[in-house]
């Protein structure tokens, strides 16, 4: 087994084993994941430049309008820098949290999506197996940088008597493993029996 293959294997057990995912008796976790890094990354360099951006414009004020008040005032550029760099920092943490306490969960019961870190506290979206009734599953990129880098959102469509809107895994890290385990707890589901993993 290579190296790499033992640490995603083990990065998935430690997942497994996080206090905040509590499956139900006779209930097993098949699958979880966070959505693909690129999401905060992408989200993070955004931040990144709008702050620069900030910066540069607070800068550019002060050297070619330093005639303006207060901008003349140097302790008051320095104050301003200081609250965009610190609004940045706390953005930064905010969505580094919001996506590493972000789960996309498959169980041989359920599919459930749980946001674990929001302002509102905990949520969870829950489809229970006795309503996946699954009509369809498809993987498509979200845009043309996740298709370049082969990075796809899942959605999993049910019968419209049972649910209008898909399940949406969106970018989650590894969309073909999702895919595959839930077509084979349909399979299972149709026969009769039970998956595991």
């Amino acid at each position: 087994m290579s190296e790499g293959h033992h640490k995603k294997r083990k990065e998935k057990q430690r997942l497994v084993d996080f206090p905040i995912i509590k499956p139900g008796i006779a209930e097993h976790v098949l699958c979880i994941q966070r959505q693909h890094p690129i999401v905060f990354v992408t989200a993070a360099i955004l931040q990144g430049v709008i702050a620069l951006f900030l910066l540069a414009a607070l800068f550019f004020i002060a050297f070619f309008l330093s005639d303006l008040q207060p901008f003349n005032n140097g302790i008051v550029l320095v104050d301003i820098a200081l609250v965009i760099v610190s609004i940045f920092s706390v953005s930064i943490i905010f969505t580094f949290l919001t996506w590493y306490y972000q789960f996309y969960i498959v169980t041989n019961k359920s599919i459930i999506h749980r946001y674990c870190f929001r302002i509102a506290g905990p949520f969870s979206e829950i489809v229970y197996a006795e309503r996946m009734h699954i009509r369809d599953i498809d993987r498509s990129p979200p845009n043309l940088i996740c298709d370049f880098l082969k990075i796809e959102d899942v959605h999993v469509h049910f019968r419209k008597l049972d649910r209008e809107d898909p399940f949406i895994f969106k970018t989650p890290e590894d969309a073909q493993e999702i895919e595959d385990i839930i077509h084979d707890l349909v399979i299972a589901a149709r026969k009769g029996t039970y998956v595991d993993k």
